[in-house]
């Protein structure tokens, strides 16, 4: 009697290859890292050969493995090609895991989440924020489903859908007293900086942009978070690359100032960005709900 490989065998088998881990692949399958050790060994039983070579510490795929697996990606993606065409099955989806940046968390996030509630009652939503560099660490793990942030820092495996466009400025407290004039770059150097920890995406995209102008950050005071740097610019201990929506406030009130540089700061596209294979059936509506939402004002209540 011919045994054939259930959805389920194949989908641990993808996972765990794609991942390097059977930790991870539970992880990514929301179930225990027993029962995807039990669907590889069913496999093997199936077809009679190891399909992870078990010498090394890494869960590698054996060549019989990875032919496999390219098979079952396909079929995979199959599915949910099929799945993705019954409006009835999306209603019915169990979870959706969306992770976005802190400053998204801070603004419009929570109006994204109410209206993927409304148009979609039966999801549960997972929500997890964190800055840009860690997200897609985490999206190529598989441990997310759709990632908003900033870009583009990604290649062929994933696809995006742009979100708006981020102004920033340099910005400082008035009690600084720096200069009116416009200043170099080589001027701004010298000041305190403060910024975000160096491999967040606007930390990395803040060094590329002094190294481009030939100059490197001499003064410079980290936080892990976003608004812990901007509480520490009011407060008069540096300056930093600021979102100008966000701080529109302070700069009409004269809390915060616009700092003249030369060249300017570029300003920071952001995406809606989901990996072209496994995708879930929902991730390109609810970009596009992401693209409709998205505003980086502050929002001053919920």
């Amino acid at each position: 009697m011919t045994v054939n490989a259930s959805l389920k065998q194949l989908e641990a088998l993808y996972w765990v290859g794609k991942l390097g881990s059977f930790q991870a692949a539970a992880l990514r399958l929301h179930t225990s890292q027993s029962a995807v050790s039990k669907r590889i060994a069913e496999l093997e039983t199936i077809h009679g050969v190891a399909l992870f070579d078990r010498s090394s510490r890494a869960s590698r795929l054996t060549a019989e493995g990875e032919r496999l697996a390219s098979g079952a990606e396909e079929l995979l993606v199959l599915y949910d090609r099929v799945m993705s065409g019954s409006h009835q099955s999306q209603e019915k989806e169990v979870t959706f895991r969306l992770a976005a940046t802190e400053l998204i968390g801070m603004t419009w996030l929570p109006s994204l989440m109410s209206l993927i509630k409304k148009r979609y009652p039966h999801l549960l939503l997972k929500i997890d924020v964190d800055h840009g560099g860690r997200l897609l660490e985490r999206l190529n793990q598989g441990q997310f489903d759709l990632a908003l942030l900033p870009g583009p820092m990604w290649g062929k495996f994933y696809a995006e859908i742009p979100l708006k466009t981020l102004e920033r400025c340099w910005m400082a407290s008035p009690a600084l007293a720096l200069p009116r004039r416009t200043l170099t770059v080589e001027q701004l150097a010298n000041y305190p900086i403060v910024s975000q920890y160096s491999d967040t995406v606007h930390a990395r995209l803040q060094s590329a942009w002094f190294h481009r102008n030939g100059h490197l950050m001499q003064k410079n005071l980290q936080a892990n978070s976003f608004f812990v740097v901007g509480r520490l610019v009011i407060e008069g201990k540096g300056i930093a690359q600021m979102p100008v929506p966000y701080y529109a406030q302070e700069l009409r009130d004269g809390t915060l100032r616009r700092i003249k540089i030369t060249p300017t700061l570029p300003n920071v596209r952001y995406y809606a960005v989901y990996r072209r294979s496994m995708s879930h059936p929902l991730v390109k509506d609810i970009a596009k709900l992401a693209q409709e939402m998205c505003d980086f004002r502050r929002v001053l209540s919920f």
